[in-house]
């Protein structure tokens, strides 16, 4: 068994400022592998038209991502405590890239699914082991601040990924968009090995004595609930907004990616204020100001004035963007710190399950069979009726 991390690290100076380049490489790996990811979003309209798909089969191929990456969430800690964070971090991308090649050579759906299931593997080996790594450049006061910066990764690739489209798209075909993102985790996978520091302490395996010391543990559950929740209001709602716009309200493709792209930009600015939002006031009150002001954002696209769809489009991001710098500063103290990078593995599958997988699939059944309206509208309710289960959570060390 590996000793806790805050010793494991101890080579290294502690502090934002003395690791910012690590920091900053960390952040560069997780936007690659999350751009990687959700491509499909802006593309599933091109796809749609060019496999001759319907939204239903379209939107299953968050499905296929997401099965991949619960499973290797899963599995994670056996890779990380065999290999150590750093080089798990540059696995995940490697595999990432290989499967986005893949799928943009791939002449069949059936071979489409497998790249997409492998893109979903590589992405799960990194969160685990990405977040750890982070973590434990910093003391637990900046913990809330560090991960609002590896939270720039992601929220960058939603602002990126429908930029990169509406710039390729047009001039190329989705298979090419696919080629660039590829080319680009290959040059930050490569920066990352080369110059990153630390992270060469193993992590925990999941073995039934660890798995039990967390699953028996009641805030663990609530805090898989709400992963739920924001994965869903996040990826999982990023996922059809592009399909929706396009196909129930009317609106070009070209004009939707550069909307979306464009919307996330607040989003980020707002991410810089989480961390200290968080370490402020607390992250069970933060969480749950953001899953009822999203909830309301969300709800708002089932409205059929286009002004107050844009507001939506907008304002939404702006709302969801804090909550996983809160929840991941949540998660870290609901079992002992030796643990956090199974606690996290355990959380994901479940979590992102839901919300990253089988929301997109439930959210085109309806675009379907009725209207894809309902489902923000239903799913807006739910965000505001779950926006009390932060106070439930048992965090040791914070409010």
């Amino acid at each position: 068994m590996s000793p806790p991390k805050r010793t494991t690290s101890r080579a290294l100076s502690t502090g934002i400022r003395a690791n910012i380049s690590t920091i900053l490489l960390l952040v560069a790996v997780l936007f690659f592998v999350f751009v990687a990811r959700v491509i499909y979003s802006p593309l599933l309209p091109a796809i749609e038209r060019d496999l001759h798909l319907n939204h239903t089969q379209a939107a299953s191929f968050f499905l296929f991502i997401t099965l991949g990456y619960t499973v290797m969430n899963l599995l994670s800690g056996f890779v990380a405590s065999w290999l150590g964070h750093r080089s798990t971090v540059f696995i995940a991308a490697l595999l990432v890239i290989l499967a986005s090649v893949f799928i943009a050579a791939s002449s069949s759906l059936l071979l489409i699914r497998v790249g997409l299931v492998f893109v979903g593997v590589g992405a799960g080996l990194y969160p685990p082991s990405g977040i750890a790594m982070v973590s434990s450049l910093v003391d637990s006061k900046d913990e809330g601040k560090v991960l609002s910066i590896h939270e720039a990764g992601p929220n960058l690739g939603f602002i990126v990924a429908p930029l990169i489209v509406a710039l390729i798209l047009p001039r190329l075909n989705w298979r090419s968009c696919l080629v660039v993102v590829s080319l680009l985790g290959l040059v930050l996978g490569m920066l990352f090995m080369i110059f990153s520091r630390g992270g060469s302490f193993k992590g925990e395996a999941p073995v039934l004595r660890n798995a039990t010391q967390i699953l028996s543990l009641p805030s663990f559950w609530i805090a898989t609930v709400l992963l739920a929740l924001g994965a869903g209001a996040s990826i999982g709602l990023y996922s059809i907004i592009p399909t929706y716009l396009v196909f129930e309200r009317g609106l070009g493709q070209e004009l939707v990616n550069t909307i979306v792209g464009i919307s996330r930009i607040s989003g980020l600015i707002a991410l810089f204020f989480a961390g200290f939002l968080v370490d402020r006031f607390g992250a069970k009150r933060i969480i749950s100001v953001i899953l009822l002001s999203a909830g309301l954002a969300t709800v708002a696209f089932w409205v059929r004035s286009r002004p107050i769809l844009l507001a939506a489009v907008f304002l939404q991001p702006i709302f969801i963007v804090s909550f996983f710098p809160a929840f991941l500063t949540a998660i870290a103290r609901i079992a002992p710190r030796r643990l956090q990078n199974l606690t996290i593995s355990f959380a994901l599958p479940l979590g992102y399950g839901f919300g990253g997988g089988i929301l997109p699939v439930v959210l085109g059944w309806l675009g379907d069979h009725a209207t894809f309206a309902i489902g923000f509208l239903l799913y807006g309710l739910i965000l505001i009726a779950g926006s009390g289960l932060p106070f439930l959570l048992a965090l040791k060390d914070t409010g």
